[in-house]
């Protein structure tokens, strides 16, 4: 199974709805998105702006995810730092993303990326996948991402699969659900542990691995072992 895949499959109870803003310079952009994302029946789109205009004139009180449009060579991080600073969600969504742009919208706080040429459909998905914790990431971007994390800091100077053998048994199955696109709850039940339970396991494996993030734990999962977790981990056997 994709990483992407699976986090965009993420499904949540009907009355979860999230309430989103989306901020568009590009007038008929932000129309069609604002449309066709109030239409999903899904979601609760509370507006739109030029996210040009002050963010003070932003209506964000209400607001749980911002879909963030910027433009190839547009700096956004001083907005993704102030929404973060709120407490709102932020999904990026542009073009002519390279390494720097990638790791400058996370390190601001973006819990996602993506292409804009993203179907309509996936950016739905995408921000009921971030409403449940996830952080998402265009496929095409999978390379540039995954390239930045050997830049993150790293308490084990022998590489990821040494990092990977400094966690417990029950932090490596965790890591494995993980990367399998289970949720929180999905390894709780799946491990007989409670929800809670597994977000301590996982604050302690992206401490050992010097990961930011869940998406940065797994590709580091992924490069050392060469799997994408439909296959067991080595010297781990299946929960049942």
């Amino acid at each position: 199974m994709s990483l992407e895949r699976d986090l965009f499959g993420v499904l949540q109870a009907p009355d979860d709805r999230a309430r989103v803003l989306v901020a568009d310079h590009d007038p008929i952009s932000r129309h069609v998105l604002t449309r066709v994302l109030a239409a999903s029946g899904q979601l609760d789109v509370v507006g739109n702006v030029n996210n040009h205009q002050p963010i003070r004139q932003w209506p964000l009180d209400q607001v749980d995810v911002v879909v963030l449009a910027v433009a190839a060579r547009e700096d956004a991080t001083g907005l993704i730092r102030h929404l973060k600073a709120r407490q709102v969600r932020v999904l990026v969504i542009g073009t002519g993303w390279t390494q720097r742009r990638l790791d400058a919208a996370f390190t601001a706080g973006a819990t996602g990326c993506l292409v804009k040429t993203v179907r309509v459909s996936g950016l739905a998905a995408a921000i009921r996948a971030v409403m449940s914790g996830h952080s998402v990431l265009s496929p095409e971007l999978h390379s540039l991402y995954a390239r930045r994390t050997p830049a993150a800091p790293s308490p084990a100077p022998a590489g990821s699969e040494h990092m990977l053998h400094s966690l417990t048994s029950r932090e490596r199955e965790v890591l494995w659900s993980l990367a399998a696109g289970m949720s929180t709850a999905e390894t709780a039940v799946r491990l007989r542990v409670s929800p809670a339970t597994v977000k301590s396991h996982v604050s302690h494996v992206l401490t050992k691995l010097g990961a930011r993030n869940r998406l940065e734990a797994v590709l580091l999962f992924q490069r050392a072992w060469g799997v994408d977790g439909g296959e067991a981990l080595p010297g781990l056997p299946r929960t049942a």
